[in-house]
């Protein structure tokens, strides 16, 4: 039974990823956009999307976790108990830009519309930051000044400015400015980022 039941499973699944795409691009030109607009562009009728998603809401819901989903898979490329804290925050960032820039409009829609499915989805995410962040203040490369959790929402607060901004500089500007926040001194932040970018195979930096 199970196995006959595969390939529709694979279709439904299939069905889910073209609808929270498509959705992600239609939100993104227009929050205010309806469901008739996400199934239109997903290619498919609305019943077929409310099968999948009841509500708007839970649509939205559900990118956001996806989006959450692709920053926490970063994780696992992530040191926490590194000689050089700095590097690893560096790589973290540079890591999770791309993403951030796609869900950038789902995540200020959620803001408004799904707050707390927001902060729930990137709470794992946003507590292994601090597991980092206080790392590398037990170190003594990162400031003491305040504590990991609030330094943490103080990293993900200057990307968002970034994001907001539309700056130009991309991911190792918002890397750079990240440690300058925690305290790193220039010249030693701008090495983290050379470093951490050469480690994924790109040489540029700040």
């Amino acid at each position: 039974m199970a196995a006959r039941d595969t390939p529709t499973l694979r279709a439904r699944e299939r069905n889910r990823l073209v609808i929270l795409d498509a959705a992600r691009r239609v939100l993104a030109d227009d929050p205010g956009a309806g469901m008739d607009d996400i199934a239109a562009a997903a290619g498919m009728v609305r019943r077929t999307l409310y099968g999948h998603f009841p509500t708007r809401q839970e649509l939205v819901v559900n990118l956001v976790r996806a989006g959450a989903e692709e920053f926490i898979a970063h994780l696992d490329e992530i040191d926490q108990c590194a000689e050089d804290p700095s590097v690893e925050m560096a790589a973290l960032v540079l890591g999770t830009w791309e993403a951030a820039q796609r869900f950038t409009p789902v995540i200020a829609l959620a803001r408004r519309e799904a707050n707390e499915a927001l902060y729930t989805a990137m709470e794992p995410f946003n507590s292994r930051v601090a597991v980092l962040i206080g790392h590398g203040q037990r170190l003594g490369v990162f400031a003491n000044d305040a504590a990991p959790d609030v330094l943490a929402r103080v990293v993900d607060a200057t990307a968002q400015a970034f994001l907001s901004a539309q700056e130009d500089g991309g991911a190792a500007d918002v890397a750079f400015t990240a440690l300058l926040t925690l305290g790193v001194p220039a010249r030693k932040a701008r090495a983290s980022v050379r470093s951490a970018r050469t480690r994924q195979g790109s040489c540029d930096g700040p």
